[in-house]
Protein backbone atom coordinates (compact mmCIF):
# COMPACT_ATOMS: atom_id res chain seq x y z
CA UNK A 1 0.00 0.00 0.00
CA UNK A 2 1.33 3.99 -1.07
CA UNK A 3 2.85 4.88 1.79
CA UNK A 4 0.74 8.26 1.14
CA UNK A 5 -2.39 6.25 1.86
CA UNK A 6 -1.57 4.48 5.18
CA UNK A 7 -0.80 7.87 7.36
CA UNK A 8 -3.67 9.08 5.65
CA UNK A 9 -6.13 5.60 6.66
CA UNK A 10 -4.27 5.69 10.18
CA UNK A 11 -5.09 9.46 10.78
CA UNK A 12 -9.21 8.69 9.39
CA UNK A 13 -9.46 5.61 12.54
CA UNK A 14 -7.34 7.78 15.17
CA UNK A 15 -10.09 10.24 14.63
CA UNK A 16 -12.85 8.27 14.53
CA UNK A 17 -11.97 6.35 17.31
CA UNK A 18 -10.84 9.43 19.32
CA UNK A 19 -14.78 11.37 18.04
CA UNK A 20 -16.28 7.96 19.34
CA UNK A 21 -14.52 7.66 22.63
CA UNK A 22 -15.30 11.69 23.47
CA UNK A 23 -18.83 10.83 22.58
CA UNK A 24 -20.69 10.82 25.86
CA UNK A 25 -24.03 8.38 24.03
CA UNK A 26 -22.80 5.31 24.72
CA UNK A 27 -25.89 3.10 24.20
CA UNK A 28 -25.49 3.26 20.29
CA UNK A 29 -23.69 -0.29 19.35
CA UNK A 30 -23.18 0.99 15.53
CA UNK A 31 -19.43 1.29 14.64
CA UNK A 32 -18.12 3.46 12.31
CA UNK A 33 -17.27 2.80 9.26
CA UNK A 34 -14.83 4.02 6.71
CA UNK A 35 -17.11 4.52 3.28
CA UNK A 36 -14.11 5.87 1.24
CA UNK A 37 -11.94 2.44 0.80
CA UNK A 38 -11.46 2.60 -2.27
CA UNK A 39 -8.87 5.10 -3.06
CA UNK A 40 -6.85 5.13 -6.15
CA UNK A 41 -3.44 7.09 -7.32
CA UNK A 42 -4.91 9.81 -10.40
CA UNK A 43 -1.02 9.04 -11.60
CA UNK A 44 -0.82 7.84 -15.80
CA UNK A 45 2.14 7.18 -17.40
CA UNK A 46 2.13 6.72 -21.28
CA UNK A 47 4.39 4.95 -22.66
CA UNK A 48 5.12 6.62 -26.13
CA UNK A 49 7.08 9.36 -25.73
CA UNK A 50 5.48 13.09 -26.46
CA UNK A 51 6.11 14.40 -29.64
CA UNK A 52 8.96 17.61 -30.03
CA UNK A 53 9.41 20.86 -32.02
CA UNK A 54 12.48 19.56 -33.84
CA UNK A 55 13.69 23.01 -33.22
CA UNK A 56 12.88 23.21 -30.07
CA UNK A 57 14.94 20.14 -29.60
CA UNK A 58 18.66 21.52 -31.39
CA UNK A 59 18.84 23.94 -29.05
CA UNK A 60 18.91 21.50 -26.22
CA UNK A 61 21.75 21.25 -24.42
CA UNK A 62 22.41 17.35 -23.77
CA UNK A 63 24.61 18.30 -21.16
CA UNK A 64 22.22 20.89 -19.14
CA UNK A 65 19.38 18.26 -19.48
CA UNK A 66 21.48 15.70 -18.09
CA UNK A 67 22.29 17.66 -14.76
CA UNK A 68 18.55 18.69 -14.94
CA UNK A 69 17.67 15.23 -14.42
CA UNK A 70 20.43 14.28 -11.65
CA UNK A 71 19.84 16.93 -9.60
CA UNK A 72 15.73 16.43 -9.78
CA UNK A 73 17.32 12.83 -8.55
CA UNK A 74 18.87 14.37 -5.98
CA UNK A 75 15.92 16.45 -4.93
CA UNK A 76 13.74 13.13 -5.20
CA UNK A 77 16.10 11.77 -2.41
CA UNK A 78 16.36 14.53 -0.07
CA UNK A 79 12.38 15.10 -0.63
CA UNK A 80 12.17 10.98 0.18
CA UNK A 81 14.67 10.98 3.29
CA UNK A 82 12.81 13.82 4.93
CA UNK A 83 9.14 11.55 4.20
CA UNK A 84 10.62 8.81 5.87
CA UNK A 85 11.62 11.05 9.19
CA UNK A 86 8.39 12.48 9.11
CA UNK A 87 6.46 9.55 8.41
CA UNK A 88 8.35 7.78 11.73
CA UNK A 89 7.07 10.71 13.78
CA UNK A 90 3.64 10.61 12.70
CA UNK A 91 3.75 6.98 13.49
CA UNK A 92 5.21 7.84 17.05
CA UNK A 93 2.63 10.48 17.27
CA UNK A 94 -0.48 8.09 16.38
CA UNK A 95 0.71 5.84 18.84
CA UNK A 96 0.76 8.53 21.49
CA UNK A 97 -2.71 9.08 20.28
CA UNK A 98 -3.57 5.66 20.92
CA UNK A 99 -2.63 5.90 24.37
CA UNK A 100 -4.53 9.14 25.10
CA UNK A 101 -7.56 7.17 23.50
CA UNK A 102 -7.45 4.67 26.48
CA UNK A 103 -7.00 7.26 28.67
CA UNK A 104 -9.98 8.80 28.09
CA UNK A 105 -12.17 5.98 28.00
CA UNK A 106 -10.27 4.93 31.33
CA UNK A 107 -11.75 8.16 32.50
CA UNK A 108 -15.03 8.32 31.46
CA UNK A 109 -15.48 4.72 32.68
CA UNK A 110 -14.11 6.16 36.57
CA UNK A 111 -15.89 9.44 35.85
CA UNK A 112 -19.27 7.49 35.60
CA UNK A 113 -18.80 4.75 38.41
CA UNK A 114 -18.79 8.01 40.85
CA UNK A 115 -21.92 8.77 42.78
CA UNK A 116 -23.82 11.56 40.65
CA UNK A 117 -22.99 14.89 42.38
CA UNK A 118 -20.36 13.69 44.34
CA UNK A 119 -16.80 15.53 44.72
CA UNK A 120 -15.17 12.35 43.63
CA UNK A 121 -17.75 12.59 40.54
CA UNK A 122 -16.46 16.27 39.75
CA UNK A 123 -12.97 15.42 40.35
CA UNK A 124 -12.95 12.67 37.35
CA UNK A 125 -15.31 14.79 35.30
CA UNK A 126 -12.64 17.47 35.12
CA UNK A 127 -9.95 14.85 34.97
CA UNK A 128 -11.92 13.26 31.68
CA UNK A 129 -12.74 17.00 30.44
CA UNK A 130 -9.15 17.48 30.76
CA UNK A 131 -7.58 14.29 29.28
CA UNK A 132 -9.94 14.75 26.21
CA UNK A 133 -8.71 18.49 25.58
CA UNK A 134 -5.46 17.16 25.68
CA UNK A 135 -6.31 14.62 23.40
CA UNK A 136 -7.94 16.80 20.59
CA UNK A 137 -4.35 19.12 20.64
CA UNK A 138 -2.61 16.42 20.32
CA UNK A 139 -4.91 15.32 17.63
CA UNK A 140 -4.93 18.67 15.80
CA UNK A 141 -0.56 18.28 15.73
CA UNK A 142 -1.77 14.24 14.14
CA UNK A 143 -3.53 16.16 11.54
CA UNK A 144 -1.13 18.89 10.91
CA UNK A 145 1.76 16.04 10.31
CA UNK A 146 -0.93 14.05 8.21
CA UNK A 147 -1.17 17.45 6.12
CA UNK A 148 2.65 18.18 5.38
CA UNK A 149 2.86 14.40 4.64
CA UNK A 150 0.70 14.92 1.94
CA UNK A 151 2.50 17.70 0.63
CA UNK A 152 5.84 16.02 0.63
CA UNK A 153 4.43 12.92 -1.26
CA UNK A 154 2.78 15.22 -3.84
CA UNK A 155 6.15 17.18 -3.91
CA UNK A 156 8.02 13.43 -4.60
CA UNK A 157 5.35 12.81 -7.31
CA UNK A 158 5.52 15.66 -8.89
CA UNK A 159 9.39 15.84 -8.85
CA UNK A 160 9.27 12.14 -10.16
CA UNK A 161 6.77 12.96 -13.18
CA UNK A 162 9.15 16.27 -14.07
CA UNK A 163 12.33 13.68 -13.69
CA UNK A 164 10.06 11.47 -16.56
CA UNK A 165 9.98 13.51 -18.59
CA UNK A 166 12.94 14.89 -19.02
CA UNK A 167 14.23 11.40 -19.38
CA UNK A 168 11.86 10.91 -22.41
CA UNK A 169 12.75 14.36 -23.91
CA UNK A 170 16.77 13.06 -23.42
CA UNK A 171 16.06 9.87 -24.97
CA UNK A 172 14.13 11.41 -28.07
CA UNK A 173 17.38 14.31 -28.02
CA UNK A 174 19.47 11.20 -28.43
CA UNK A 175 17.77 9.42 -30.95
CA UNK A 176 17.28 12.48 -33.05
CA UNK A 177 21.12 13.00 -32.63
CA UNK A 178 21.61 9.11 -33.77
CA UNK A 179 19.65 9.78 -36.74
CA UNK A 180 21.46 13.44 -37.68
CA UNK A 181 24.79 11.29 -37.27
CA UNK A 182 23.89 8.55 -39.54
CA UNK A 183 22.87 10.46 -42.59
Amino acid sequence: MNTSFRFLILTIFIALGFITSCNDDTTSEEKPSVNNTNIASTETSSTEPPPYDADEIDKINPEDLSRQIKEIGEKIEELEKESTKHFEEYTQMAEFQKKILENIKTKKMIMRSKPVGSEAEKKAKKDFEDEKKFGKEKLQGLKDKNILLYKLTRSITEAKNEKEKLQKKQEYLLKRQKEKNKN
